[in-house]
C-alpha cells in the first residue's frame, strides 16, 4: 500500500538537529496458512539408523508458527538431541530407529498456525532395515570350536526380504563365491561354507557378506581351533635312577589341559598340582620323587585331558641299588656258520640298552648281540659288558665262524 513505509520526524533549533525514523505496517487482512509443498511426496524413505529431513513450508498472514506430531501423537520436542524443528518447519530426526521387526511406516503431522486458521500435512516414514542380522547356531555366532580332522559347516543366513549371501571370506583375505571351491573351502548354494579335515591352518576370523536392495550387509564368525592336549616329550627308553637319588620326570603339553594326572606303580593317582609324601606333581606338569628306594621301580603314566579328549605317555623307571650282574652270558666259545645268523646272549640285572644297529650286528634291548649273515671276518673275540653306577660285570666269548 501507499501508506506503508518509513516515517521521519525532524527537530532542530540554533544549536542543532535531531531526527527520528518510523516504519509504518499496514496490515492486511488475515490470511491463513497454505501448505507450500503439497505436491512433494508424502512418502519419504530412510535407511535404519540415519538421519533424515522432512519439509512443511507453509506462508500465511501473519507468518505461520510450526509444530511436528510424532506417531505417539506427541508434540516433538525440538529442544531433545534426537530432533531439531527449524523456523521454517524443516525437521530433522537423527538415528531414525525402529520398534518392531521389519519395515514400518510412521506418520507425522505438522501444523502451521496463525491467527487466521491452521493447516496439516501428513508425511509417511518408511524406514528401511539396512543392516540385516546373521542368523546361525547360538554356539556358532561369536567363537565357533572345531576339532582338528571334523568337516564342518558355518551357515549363514540373513533377515530381510532378498537378501542373498554371495561372499565368504576367508581369514587370509581370499573371496569365495557362491559354488567355489578352494583346497579345504567349499561355498554351498544354500550360502554355507563347508571346511574339510580343518586344521590349526583354519582357524581365524570368516567374513559372511550379503546383498539386497538396501546395499551390502555382512557378518562375522571367529573360528577357533579345538583339539585333544597332546604331550610333547616322550620317553623311549626306561629311566635309570640311583637308589636315594632325586628323580624328575616331565610331562609337557602343547597347550593348558583342564586336567594333568600321573599315576604311580602303586595304581595311585595325582593331580597337578599335588604333593603326597615324597611325591610332587608340580605346575608344570613335573612328577618329582625325592629319595627314590627300590619300591619306586615301575610303570608312570601321565594323562592329559580337556573337555575334546585325551593323550598320555608312560615311562619305565628302573632303581639302580646294586652293581649289574650278568645272569644269562655267552659261553667261553661260540661257533657259527657262514651265512646263518647267530645270537649272542648277555642278559644282566638292573640294566637296559637302546637298541642299535652296526653294519649286520644288532643290539637288542635286553643284551643280546644278532648278527646277520656271519662271515669269517665276523669272527673273533666279543666282550658283553654291563655297567652302572655302582659297579660293572662282563662275559667274554671267541666266535669261531666255519
Amino acid at each position: 500500500m501507499r501508506e506503508e513505509g518509513d516515517y521521519t520526524c525532524y527537530a532542530d533549533n540554533q544549536i542543532g538537529r535531531d531526527e527520528m525514523k518510523i516504519y509504518v505496517k499496514v496490515k492486511s487482512a488475515l490470511s491463513p496458512p497454505q501448505i507450500q509443498n503439497r505436491t512433494v511426496t508424502s512418502l519419504v524413505q530412510v535407511l535404519y539408523g540415519e538421519n533424515v529431513t522432512l519439509q512443511c513450508h507453509a506462508k500465511g498472514e501473519p507468518t505461520p508458527t510450526y509444530t511436528w506430531i510424532s506417531p505417539m501423537n506427541r508434540i516433538i520436542d525440538s529442544n531433545k538431541e534426537k530432533y531439531q524443528v527449524f523456523n521454517n518447519g524443516t525437521l530433522i530426526v537423527r538415528r531414525v530407529q525402529r520398534f518392531d521387526a521389519g519395515d514400518y511406516t510412521c506418520m507425522l503431522a505438522c501444523i502451521a498456525r496463525n491467527e487466521g486458521g491452521e493447516v496439516r500435512l501428513g508425511v509417511n516414514l518408511e524406514v528401511k532395515e539396512a543392516n540385516a542380522r546373521m542368523q546361525v547356531p547360538e554356539t556358532q555366532l561369536d567363537d565357533v570350536s572345531l576339532t582338528a580332522g571334523n568337516a564342518m559347516t558355518l551357515n549363514c543366513s540373513f533377515e530381510g526380504h532378498n537378501i542373498k549371501v554371495i561372499t565368504w571370506v576367508l581369514p587370509n583375505g581370499t573371496p569365495l563365491l557362491s559354488g567355489a571351491r578352494i583346497t579345504k573351502f567349499f561355498h554351498r548354494q544354500d550360502g554355507s561354507l563347508v571346511i574339510s579335515n580343518p586344521t590349526l591352518a583354519e582357524a581365524g576370523t570368516y567374513r559372511c557378506l550379503g546383498r539386497s536392495n538396501s546395499g551390502q550387509v555382512e557378518q562375522f564368525v571367529q573360528l577357533t581351533l579345538r583339539r585333544t592336549p597332546e604331550i610333547a616329550n616322550r620317553y623311549n627308553s626306561p629311566v635309570n635312577v640311583l637308589n636315594g637319588d632325586r628323580l624328575m620326570l616331565h610331562c609337557v603339553t602343547n597347550e593348558e589341559p583342564l586336567q594333568l594326572t600321573w599315576t604311580l606303580p602303586s595304581g595311585v593317582v595325582l593331580n597337578r598340582p599335588q604333593k603326597a609324601g615324597r611325591y610332587s606333581v608340580l605346575q608344570n606338569g613335573t612328577l618329582a620323587i625325592q629319595q627314590v628306594s627300590v619300591y619306586d621301580r615301575g610303570l608312570y603314566v601321565c594323562r592329559a585331558a580337556n573337555e575334546y579328549g585325551s593323550s598320555a605317555i608312560s615311562v619305565s623307571v628302573i632303581v639302580i641299588a646294586y652293581p649289574p650282574r650278568i645272569t644269562n652270558g655267552p659261553n667261553s666259545v661260540t661257533y657259527a656258520k657262514r651265512g646263518v645268523a647267530i645270537q649272542l646272549n648277555c642278559a644282566a640285572t638292573v640294566v637296559s640298552t637302546q637298541p642299535r644297529l652296526f653294519g649286520n650286528k644288532y643290539l637288542h634291548p635286553q643284551g643280546s648281540l644278532v648278527i646277520q649273515n656271519p662271515t669269517p671276518k665276523d669272527a673273533g673275540v666279543y666282550k658283553c659288558t654291563a655297567r652302572n653306577a655302582i659297579g660293572m660285570d662282563s662275559k667274554t666269548t671267541y666266535l669261531n665262524v666255519y
